[in-house]
Order: C-alpha cells, then structure tokens, then sequence
C-alpha cells in the first residue's frame, strides 16, 4: 500500500453516505481489504519492543514498566433497525460503538477492539478480551495505564480519585501525562478521518469493518511519516464516572507501586 494508494482511500472514506448505496457497497469492500491488512499494522509489542516501550513511555510521562495506554472510544452510529437498537445508546444518550483501544508510545494502535454496543462498559470490553487473558496469564512483561472506568489490577494501573499522600500525587501526575497520549492518538485518528466524528451510517457490523479499516490506515499514514492533521478538541469527553469497585489486593499493587517509585 502506497501513500497515494491510502489518500485514495481516505478520500473513499470521508464523504456523505447516506443514501449512495454504489459508494457504500464499493467503501464496505475496499473497507474489508484493508481489515485484512490488520495483523500487519496493528500488533501489540513483542518482548524486545516491549522493553523499547517502557524507556519510551518513562522518557515522554516518568512512569515506569508502560507497555501501553488503553482507553475506551465511542464512534457515533445511525439508531440501528434492530430489536437490539437500544443496546447501543450509549451514557450520553446517543448510539455508538465502543471501541477499545491501547496505544504506543508513538501513537498507534497496538490493540484495536471494536465490536461492543454502546451501553457496554469499558471494563467489561477489558475483561472479555484476548489482550486481557494474555495480562492475566503473565504473557506481557509490562503494565497498561487505564482510567477509572476500569478495576485496578497487577498489570491495569488507575489513577487514584483522592490522593492524599506526597508519593500519590506524583503517581497521579505522571499517570496523566502518559495516558495523555491515548486520548491524543484518538483525536489524531478522528481528525485523520472525519466519518468517525460523524455518524456513521451502516449497519452496526459494517460500522465496526470501517473503524477497524481506519486504525489500520492510521497506523500506516504514521509509519510512512505522514504529518498529523491539527488537534481539534476531542467531542468524546469522558463523562466522570465513579471507580470501579477494586479488590484489596489491586488497591495493595497501586500503593505498593506508588511507594516504590514515587516516594
């Protein structure tokens, strides 16, 4: 794939489709294509750029043992048909997919999940991974930085809601600043791509075959070097949530690591 070959593409990508069922039928092919490019494009470190990761992601936040920044997105879609439809209003009251992502230190996609309904909380579209079985089973040498939408585990790290010691607020400082850049690449891959901050109006399964397709060209456009279009502020603000409930053993990690490194 050439970068004329993905200007062609994005072009495909961006206009109007309501109504214009020869463009949505060509979209949803090319679409398919380049979802089978996915395995190329988007793939979580090995054990050598794992390491890499970590020095990265400490030199940009001074947070260490970083393998990745995981956040949940939501990609507005048309109400579907469907007896589901309800299913996929999300909290602030409009239908989305939700779509789970983790970062690079560079801004890519290292993991892309993009199949749940809207209504779908962020932790149980964690939970219900392969990237979470592969946590859970030690495969990863490493720890993800969520927010508190998700529990806090021995390889998920959470911010603190009301820090009160020295070595917890320097915890939470460069825990935002490193999970910054999770929330930077999804507004330089919307901005990348103008139909994911429109709605989308497919099918919800062909919605879910154009997200993945523009994570896949994202990743591309950044490894050919292709500059970022200008931030615009994101229109997916987060909600403030309460934290999840967390056992006393995650709650006993995070106090462990704060201490440890942040005293």
């Amino acid at each position: 794939m050439s970068k004329e070959n993905a200007t062609e593409i994005i072009g495909l990508l961006q206009p109007k489709l309501s109504g214009e069922s020869t463009v949505c039928k060509i979209v949803h092919k090319v679409c398919s294509a380049i979802c089978e490019l996915k395995k190329d494009f988007i793939k979580f470190p090995n054990a050598a750029e794992q390491a890499t990761y970590k020095v990265d992601f400490y030199e940009y936040g001074n947070f260490p043992g970083v393998i990745g920044c995981i956040d949940g997105c939501h990609i507005p879609i048309k109400c579907p048909s469907t007896a589901d439809a309800e299913e996929f209003r999300n909290r602030k009251n409009w239908f989305s997919i939700n779509v789970q992502g983790v970062c690079t230190p560079t801004m890519q996609f290292s993991n892309i999940v993009a199949r749940w309904k809207g209504s779908t909380h962020d932790s149980r579209i964690f939970h219900n991974s392969s990237l979470y079985g592969q946590f859970e089973t030690r495969q990863h040498s490493g720890i993800l930085l969520g927010d508190s939408g998700y529990a806090q585990t021995n390889f998920l790290f959470t911010p603190y809601l009301h820090p009160v010691r020295p070595e917890q607020q320097r915890y939470n400082q460069a825990h935002m600043l490193t999970r910054g850049l999770i929330e930077r690449m999804f507004g330089v891959w919307k901005n990348r791509f103008q139909c994911l901050r429109n709605t989308l109006r497919f099918e919800p399964r062909r919605c879910c075959i154009v997200i993945i397709a523009t994570a896949v060209l994202h990743n591309f456009l950044k490894q050919c070097g292709c500059p970022h279009p200008d931030i615009e502020d994101d229109d997916d603000q987060h909600v403030p949530i309460t934290e999840l409930a967390n056992d006393r053993n995650g709650l006993a990690y995070r106090d462990a690591f704060a201490l440890q490194h942040f005293s």
